[in-house]
Order: structure tokens, then sequence, then C-alpha cells
């Protein structure tokens, strides 16, 4: 099997994460057809990295579906919870990184990619710490840090939370996340953990050659 992979992709990067997490044998590449052209899009329906290429020649598209799988190919260890409160705490935390987060920091990602586009900053950074806020809570009442162990939900936050920094952050100029306790908490703790702050050098190497390209 091969990964279709973009490094500076948050997407990507969870499902890099939970292959070495997992220890897979499964080769991490990058496409060799333009993204969005017509070509990428007869072979891709559905346009999007990454893409998990199996062995009988299918690609499975949608990191979250491709992570559901490797889980259920691969169980030998398991990063989804045996425990059902676990589960679904798991779980929410991917629903809300895909929900919530992710459309919270969309406004910057296409003002970094689009020098045209623009849109009221300090308004969406309230939404941002809006966000974030809600997140701190659900963590403070949610999660036990003293026991926790690492969950597919926890690999899909990391890489989307440390784009928060880059966007907003940066355009900012102050730090988003100054008295979310249990949100830094968990942020110092996923970061702890080797496959997951090797795919965020990974993002952090890919982001600063996209800036020297647009210098």
């Amino acid at each position: 099997m091969q990964l279709i992979n973009l490094h500076h992709s948050p997407y990507a990067t969870r499902v890099r994460i939970l292959i070495r997490k997992k220890q897979l044998d499964i080769a991490i590449v990058a496409p060799t057809l333009a993204l969005k052209t017509p070509e990428f899009l007869a072979a891709y329906p559905l346009g999007k990295i990454p893409l998990l290429g199996l062995d009988n020649g299918q690609f499975l598209p949608e990191s979250i579906a491709i992570m559901e799988y490797l889980e259920d190919a691969y169980p030998t260890q398991t990063f989804r919870p045996n425990d059902p409160l676990a589960a679904a705490q798991s779980r929410v935390l991917a629903s809300f990184t895909d929900t919530h987060l992710a459309p919270a920091l969309l406004p910057y990602f296409k003002a970094m990619m689009l020098p045209e586009f623009t849109f009221d900053e300090n308004a969406q950074y309230d939404v941002v710490r809006a966000t974030l806020e809600k997140l701190d809570q659900w963590l403070a009442t949610n999660t036990d840090m003293e026991s926790q162990a690492l969950t597919l939900g926890d690999i899909v936050l990391a890489p989307t939370f440390w784009w928060v920094d880059v966007t907003v952050g940066a355009k900012a100029k102050s730090e988003i996340t100054i008295g979310l306790n249990s949100l830094n908490q968990w942020w110092d703790w996923v970061r702890s953990d080797a496959d997951v702050q090797n795919g965020l050098s990974e993002m952090a190497s890919a982001f600063a050659a996209f800036q020297r390209q647009q210098a």
C-alpha cells in the first residue's frame, strides 16, 4: 500500500501519524499528478489528498475513512478505545476538529493561498477564540490527563491545532490560547509523542518551504 500525501496538509499528517504509530509498511509518496487538474480528477474523483492506495488497485479517500480502515485492517495496536464512552469521546475530538475548528481557520488558509482574498480578521479571531474556549471547556470536563492514552481523536486534532498559531497567532501577533489551561495541557501532552511531533515537524518544514516560494 501507499499513502499519497502532502506534508503541509493536516489531513494527510493525521494519517501519517497513525501509520507510524501502528508501524505499518505503507509507502508515503507525493502525488504524481498536479492537484485539481482534469487528470487528477479523472484518477481520483473526489479530488482530495490524502489517498490510500490499496493493494487491489483501489484508492481510498478521506482521512477519517482511511484511519478507520487502518484501525479495522490492523487491530493489533489500536488507537480506538475499547471503552464505549472513551471511544465516543475520541470521536467528539475528531468531529470537533473537522466541523468546528477547521472551518474557523478556513479564512486564514484562503488568505495564505489567495492574496486577493480578504476577510474581517478581528471578527474571525473572535470566532477562533470562541471555538478554542469551547474545546477547552470540553477537555476540562471530559479528559483526565493523568491517565490519558493517545486516541484517534487526539491524532486528528493535533495537526489542525498546530495551524492555529501559524495562521491566527501570526495574524493577531498574540497568543490566542492564553488562559485555556486544559487545552494547553493537552497540547503539551500530545506533542510529547514522538510520532506526533515528527508529523508536526514535517508540516513546519513544508510550510517554511511554501513561505520561501511566496517570498
